[in-house]
């Protein structure tokens, strides 16, 4: 017998070992073998089995079988489809979701102190309300006739959180174990909490932040093939749990769960959808403020089933709402001019009420730079097309996507203004204004380990501290019953972002941040601070009108060809030659062009047309879904040919359903 096997590299092919016969019986598909490779001791993936083999050469043989953490045929048809899909080798697909298997600590240990699984009872006294008990019941009945996924639309503080916790116990009841995934690592943390008070030890984290000690844990603990609940961002989707009943993906419609800066460019919604295929598990992707592909999916196309709740949990109710035009602002410092005279009377007035306030601005740092001279230029990063921002605390210069810094003294001695602001320089502000307040700033600087982050959500949720400010890290997920006032300083920003899913981020962040106000019997307000009071998306957001924006946004999704309608599919170019990069975008649009001519864009220089000191070129393809196979068959074919085709020097990234085209 002969076995093909893959390694964790970017390589479009497997390689063939003879299988001794004493390990016939013990593998598979997705075993995880040990071989010589290149004369070097590799661990790699059994993708197929055979009794004879074409190729002629000498043959090495199997060197040993890894059992200590098995993966479960459902999760390997997962990785297989992800493979053909995102047009990824499955060697390299691997490497990424499996990355465990390659670690050197392959010993799998009991946990020192393993107490027995702690049994809660506390869930029977978890009651629902009639709405919930009727969702609760319907998604029960719609399993039993049909499979096809569900959808809980529900508003901000609905109580979707009861809802799973009441089937993740149906299912621990069946034997069965489950998958909770949410889009942020300090989400996780939170629903891990929630989940540890019902179930105990039967809760389980995973998360790419976790020591490896304690994923050693984890996995010796699924290995055992247990029932369990496995709770974590998108790196969850692919643990290898036994005896899998139940995929819930919280908050559905975030951006996080999309991997777009290497292949494979996989969404963890999408996969969760294919594992429940492939392991015939429910599963139910929740939210407040869909995705368009699902709200088309759910409403119109009948894809999911749909359940909705559009009243919040127990006494709260949701917030009322106070839209400001900034453009009537005047304020004598800088101060006023940034934060209106009503929002901060209400901050006061909640503030002495012994409530909570959460503020988000969506940037972070103090400002960016203007120089003051003939050409007024804005300081921008070497590297990249993009202005740098000034941190005042560090003293530097940084730039936002390549991280590169830039010490500010060579500044400081010119003649400078401060463009803009970021939540550094709010902080000040708020400081100035409120000195004897305690405030809290959670950004990607101040928050940027989860250590970080939990206590700052620690020290907010003890009310140690009165005012949390952040980017939109602090918009998501967060369930604080003390939370009264929720201010959006600057609702503009990113509105005019030239990428197709601008609006449709701008008007989730916007809704989803005015739900983190009044989340019990106290009654909650919102203030959104705009330049643009008419613009429609923020009058949308601010006025509950979902359906409205859903279905504005769908008809000119369809006028312009875009998703849920057709499938998007970016191929992008980066080299540090302009050349190489222009001339190896040609040759693959010219390969596309003569059979996909109608549905093809470029190639073109991204809208961000440099970054790290790379240029950027794209193609688009716009594919109907009777194209897609022909299409994701050229990619392939183009993978295969890549070193033919592309020069050395360019980096070519494939993504399909790509979430942002900039």
């Amino acid at each position: 017998m002969y076995a093909q096997v893959c390694f964790p590299f970017f390589i479009n092919k497997t390689f063939t070992y003879v299988v001794p016969k004493n390990f016939t019986k013990k593998i598979k598909t997705g075993t995880i073998v040990e071989v010589k490779f290149n004369n070097k001791l590799c661990r790699g993936f059994i993708t197929s089995l055979s009794i004879s083999s074409n190729f002629k050469g000498p043959f090495n043989k199997l060197l040993s079988i890894n059992t200590f953490c098995q993966v479960p045929d459902e999760l390997w048809k997962t990785l297989e489809w992800m493979s053909e899909y995102y047009v990824t080798p499955i060697g390299k697909i691997t490497q990424t979701t499996l990355s465990w298997a390659f670690k050197k600590q392959q010993e799998l240990k009991p946990p020192k102190n393993n107490p027995s699984l702690i049994e809660h009872n506390q869930i029977n006294n978890l009651k629902l309300s009639k709405v919930q008990q009727n969702v609760y019941n319907s998604i029960h009945l719609k399993f039993k006739k049909n499979i096809k996924p569900h959808f809980l639309y529900g508003v901000p503080g609905s109580g979707k959180t009861e809802i799973y916790l009441k089937l993740a116990h149906d299912f621990l009841s069946m034997d069965k174990s489950c998958l909770i995934l949410v889009p942020e690592i300090v989400l996780s943390s939170q629903i891990f909490y929630r989940f540890q008070n019902y179930f105990g030890d039967r809760a389980l984290l995973w998360h790419s932040q976790a020591s490896e000690s304690y994923k050693n844990k984890v996995l010796y603990k699924l290995n055992k093939k247990g029932k369990y609940i496995v709770i974590g961002a998108r790196s969850a989707l692919f643990t290898p749990i036994a005896n899998l009943g139940l995929i819930i993906v919280d908050e559905e419609h975030d951006s996080s769960y999309k991997e777009s800066d290497r292949q494979p460019c996989y969404n963890a919604r999408d996969l969760a959808i294919i594992r429940a295929k492939y392991s015939n598990s429910m599963i139910i992707l929740g939210s407040a403020t869909p995705s368009l592909e699902t709200y088309y999916n759910s409403m119109i196309a009948h894809k999911y089933h749909l359940h909705t709740i559009n009243q919040r949990y127990g006494d709260a109710i949701l917030p009322k709402i106070k839209v400001i035009d900034m453009n009537k602002i005047k304020g004598t410092f800088i101060g006023e001019q940034i934060l209106s005279p009503d929002l901060i009377n209400q901050i006061n007035l909640t503030i002495k009420r012994r409530e909570q306030v959460l503020i988000l601005h969506n940037r972070r740092g103090f400002s960016s730079l203007k120089i003051c001279n003939k050409s007024n230029d804005v300081v921008k990063c070497n590297d990249c097309d993009v202005v740098l921002t000034f941190h005042a605390k560090i003293n530097q210069l940084i730039c936002h996507h390549c991280n590169k810094r830039y010490p500010f003294d060579k500044y400081s001695t010119q003649d400078i203004n401060f463009l803009g602001y970021g939540t550094e320089q709010l902080e000040v502000i708020l400081n100035e204004l409120f000195p004897s307040v305690g405030i809290l700033r959670m950004d990607a600087d101040s928050a940027n380990t989860m250590n970080k982050q939990n206590k700052i959500l620690k020290q907010f949720k003890n009310k140690e501290f009165h005012i949390l400010l952040g980017t939109q890290m602090i918009a998501k997920g967060l369930d604080f019953s003390n939370i009264t006032l929720v201010a959006v300083i600057n609702a503009d920003l990113g509105m005019m972002i030239p990428d197709f899913k601008s609006h449709e981020r701008m008007f989730q962040l916007i809704y989803q941040v005015i739900g983190r106000s009044g989340r019990s019997r106290h009654k909650g307000q919102a203030i959104i601070q705009t330049y643009a009071p008419d613009n429609h998306v923020i009058n949308m957001a601010t006025n509950y009108e979902s359906k409205k924006f859903y279905n504005l946004n769908l008809e000119s999704r369809k006028n312009l060809n875009y998703p849920p309608f057709n499938r998007l599919i970016r191929i992008l170019f980066q080299s540090k030659d302009i050349k190489h990069c222009i001339n190896s975008s040609n040759k693959v649009f010219q390969l596309f062009n003569s059979n996909f001519k109608d549905f093809i864009i470029g190639p073109l220089p991204c809208p961000i047309e440099k970054l790290a000191n790379q240029v950027r070129y794209h193609i688009l393809i716009k594919v109907p879904n009777s194209k897609l196979k022909l299409v994701l068959n050229q990619l392939k074919n183009i993978q295969n040919k890549k070193e033919h085709l592309i020069d050395k020097s360019v980096k070519m990234l494939v993504d399909v359903d790509v979430n942002s085209v900039l």
